[in-house]
């Protein structure tokens, strides 16, 4: 009887260890597929822009027909031309952040004699940083995929990239002013006055109205 149960228990624990095993197999195996997965999608992706906001010195773009330069002066962004407009420098930290990562998901392949608008870019963004100058140079949009042409100043290659990485070179210095301080307060002050003097107004009458009824 103990022989017997001995048998059972060596053929219980085989049967556990053989379930580990293929547990741990299962655990490695669907990690190392993550890890392809993530490589491949790594390496979809193609990096057109890499910088970080405190490496830019200065940044250029047309938009509308207007040419926009912001500069790095003393640890302050100031837009060229508009020296005396104060600028949000957390939005426009924010702006260079966005525009450091710019990324394209697919690559052209060129048809021969094909312009794809480089002749007459739609817009030139240059970017100047502790590295040395780039720029990231827009053809024609692809208004079946909403995304357009791109290239960089350093390749020939063509990329698609979106409708969004075109669109945040749109913004004048004037989008990027610093709101006053103390408006609000100046317009509650403002209506804080207006009640007051309402109130006087009002007080007085009553007291003018009082007086007339008053028998002599």
């Amino acid at each position: 009887m103990q022989k017997k149960q001995k048998i059972q228990f060596a053929v219980l624990l085989i049967f556990i260890l053989a379930l580990a095993g293929t547990y741990t197999g299962v655990r490695a195996y669907n990690r190392q597929q993550e890890e392809i997965k993530e490589k491949e999608q790594e390496e979809a992706v193609i990096t057109l822009t890499s910088f970080a906001p405190e490496d830019v010195t200065s940044i250029s773009y047309d938009t509308g027909g207007t040419s926009c330069q912001f500069e790095k002066e003393q640890e302050e962004w100031k837009a060229a031309g508009h020296k005396k407009l104060e600028l949000d420098q957390d939005a426009f930290e924010s702006f260079l952040k966005s525009a450091g990562s710019i990324t394209a998901e697919t690559e052209v392949e060129a048809e021969e004699n094909a312009d794809y608008g480089f002749k007459n870019p739609s817009r030139t963004v240059t970017i100047t940083t502790t590295n040395g100058t780039s720029s990231l140079i827009f053809g024609d949009k692809n208004t079946m995929l909403d995304q357009y042409y791109v290239k960089t100043s350093e390749s020939s290659r063509i990329y698609l990239v979106t409708e969004s990485a075109y669109t945040m070179f749109e913004k004048t210095p004037e989008e990027f002013k610093a709101e006053e301080a103390g408006t609000d307060t100046d317009e509650n002050a403002d209506s804080d006055k207006h009640t007051d003097t309402d109130a006087d107004s009002y007080s007085d009458k009553e007291k003018e109205d009082g007086s007339e009824s008053d028998p002599e």
